[in-house]
Parts: C-alpha cells; sequence; structure tokens
C-alpha cells in the first residue's frame, strides 16, 4: 500500500494558506518557535524562510523524514515558547477499514471518527497556540474545544501537490470564548461568525413525512454544485432532471436522489419554487460556508458544495409549513 494513504500524509505546496489573517494571528502569539508534531517534508516550516522563529522544532512518525519520531495522535510533547504550525494527517475510521489500515489504536481511545481530529485534540493539550491545514469539514464536526478557536480561514485555491481535499485552517488561542467571538473567513475576506453561520442550519422536527432515495418519489434533488456556474444544487420536478432514475437511485445514493412527500399537484409548483428559495437564502447568508464541501471547484474557482440529507430535510420542513400556512 502507498506509505502516504497508509499514515494519511498529504504535502502542501507553495504558502497560498498563509492568508493575512493567519500570518497576523501567528506574529500576535509572540511565540518564539515554530512546532509541527507532523513535520512530513517541512513544507510549513520552508513558508516562513528561517524568518520570524528562533527555531524550528519537528516531529514525525515516519523514521525516512529525518525528524525525531513521535506517535503524535498518541501524545505531543510540550515545547516552551512555541506555537504549533501543521498539517495533520487526515483519514476517517471508515476509509481506513476499507482501505486494510489499522488505526483502531487510535481510534478505540477516541470520540472521533478521523484521525486529525485525534490530532487536533492531542495538539490542545500540548501547546496553547494552534494553527492547523485541515478538512473544511470540520466546520460541522463534533469536535469539542471549538471554543478554544480563534478563527477558521476556508482556503478555495488547494495548497496540497497530491490531493483535492477541501480545508481550511484553523487558529486556535487556547481562550474559552463563544462562538460569536470566532471569526469565518473565506480566503481573504471576512463571511461573518460561526454562531451567526450555526444559526442557518435548519435541524429537521422530523414530523412530516419525508422519503429520500424513493424510486417512486416526484421530487428531484440534485445535491451537489457541478463545475459550471449554472450547474448548482437544486430541487425539481423528477423529469426536469435528466437521469436514470430506474436504475441508479439506490439507498445510498448522495449526490441525486428523489423524494417523496405528499403535496397537492395544483401547489407542487410553488413548492419547489420555495424550497429553492429557502436553500438559496441560506447559501448567500453564509456564503455556502453551512453547506458540505465537494472536491474540486468551480471552472470560476468556487469550492463545489453538497447538500447533506439532515439539512434538505430541515428546509423541505420548513418550506411545507410555510405553504400549509399560506393556504
Amino acid at each position: 500500500m502507498n506509505k502516504k494513504i497508509r499514515l494519511g500524509q498529504f504535502f502542501t505546496k507553495k504558502s497560498i494558506w498563509l492568508k493575512p489573517q493567519v500570518l497576523e494571528f501567528i506574529e500576535n502569539s509572540k511565540m518564539k518557535n515554530i512546532y509541527d508534531p507532523f513535520a512530513g517534508s517541512g513544507d510549513l516550516f520552508k513558508a516562513f524562510d528561517g524568518k520570524m522563529f528562533t527555531k524550528q522544532i519537528g516531529l514525525d512518525i515516519d523514521k525516512e523524514l529525518n525528524w525525531k519520531y513521535n506517535d503524535s495522535l498518541v501524545w505531543i510533547p510540550h515545547e516552551k515558547d512555541a506555537i504549533i504550525i501543521t498539517n495533520p494527517p487526515y483519514i476517517k475510521k471508515h476509509s481506513a477499514k476499507r482501505q486494510g489500515i489499522n488505526l483502531q489504536k487510535y481510534f478505540n481511545k477516541s470520540e472521533y471518527d478521523d484521525v486529525y481530529l485525534i490530532a487536533l485534540e492531542m495538539m490542545l493539550k500540548a501547546q496553547k497556540f494552534v494553527v492547523a491545514i485541515i478538512p473544511e469539514s470540520f466546520i460541522n464536526s463534533n469536535f469539542k474545544d471549538k471554543e478554544k478557536l480563534y478563527s477558521i480561514t476556508i482556503l478555495e485555491e488547494n495548497p496540497f501537490y497530491d490531493t483535492e481535499m477541501p480545508v481550511c485552517v484553523a487558529c486556535f488561542d487556547g481562550i474559552k470564548k463563544s462562538l460569536d467571538k470566532i471569526k469565518i473567513y473565506k480566503n481573504n475576506n471576512y463571511v461573518g461568525n460561526l454562531m451567526e453561520i450555526y444559526s442557518h442550519f435548519l435541524k429537521p422536527i422530523n414530523k412530516i413525512k419525508i422519503k429520500f432515495n424513493d424510486i417512486n418519489g416526484w421530487l428531484a434533488l440534485k445535491a451537489i454544485d457541478g463545475t459550471k456556474e449554472q450547474s448548482v444544487i437544486k430541487f425539481d420536478f423528477k423529469q426536469n432532471i435528466k437521469y436514470d432514475w430506474e436504475n441508479k437511485i439506490k439507498v445510498s445514493s448522495r449526490h441525486i436522489t428523489l423524494i417523496n412527500i405528499n403535496v397537492k399537484d395544483s401547489l407542487k409548483n410553488k413548492f419547489i419554487e420555495r424550497i429553492n428559495l429557502i436553500l438559496n437564502n441560506i447559501r448567500e447568508a453564509t456564503d455556502d460556508v453551512i453547506l458540505t464541501p465537494f472536491k474540486g471547484n468551480t471552472i470560476k474557482g468556487k469550492r463545489r458544495r453538497r447538500l447533506d440529507f439532515k439539512l434538505a430535510r430541515g428546509i423541505i420542513e420548513k418550506a411545507y409549513v410555510e405553504l400549509n400556512n399560506e393556504i
């Protein structure tokens, strides 16, 4: 098996991750040393070109990389006057199992389902200041120490040589705070705070009968943005979306689906319009951040997104209630 896959390694390129707000956070930490417990090829050290920091401290589990050996998913030693700046490994529990990678010794001792979340937990135990390039899905993860975040910067330009994984830069200052104090950026631009983003998530109440992946459903959902500008996430009538519905809809379908919900024929057009309006309002209000990131960008360089079924259900329920209240 490819060693990079086994170790969950992805190597960064250039310094496109080092946005002005990230650099400002690093400078304001006043730390003298840069510390990477997942040092890899040392690219993050190179980003500073020997400037700003007095000393570079690197650890890695790969003995061929000439760093001090350490399994940083188990424990990370504290270093004085150091800020962790790193790109930890990413691999989900189910992906590791599917690929025959034995990581159970880490997952058995953790509540998390991806090794990067375990890595974050270890890093925050070791140091107060942490800057980590991690999957953008972190924003909607169950990580328990989000209150120690200072900011999150979503990177739409790919900082890696060897993967299209959508990522963000998470900056932790070790101080617990309310979520409205945590800043969210997309590239160089401020989007809002984390509490604002979360406030737009419509939690399903599950009191309306809605069935996803139903071959008899009339409501179609294209749940992923395409690469072209007009190819966006949308709800529509089944016949308006070209797809082999009869043969391709499965219980496991997540990218395109048929939904069954009881709506009068005379109201179906209005219902679809209302669902798409709610969806697009959420996208605009959160600058898409509330939606799941999807690999690759549009031809204009914008991050593609996926609408998960939980949020889709919440949107459908809201439209259903609104429409029935108007009748």
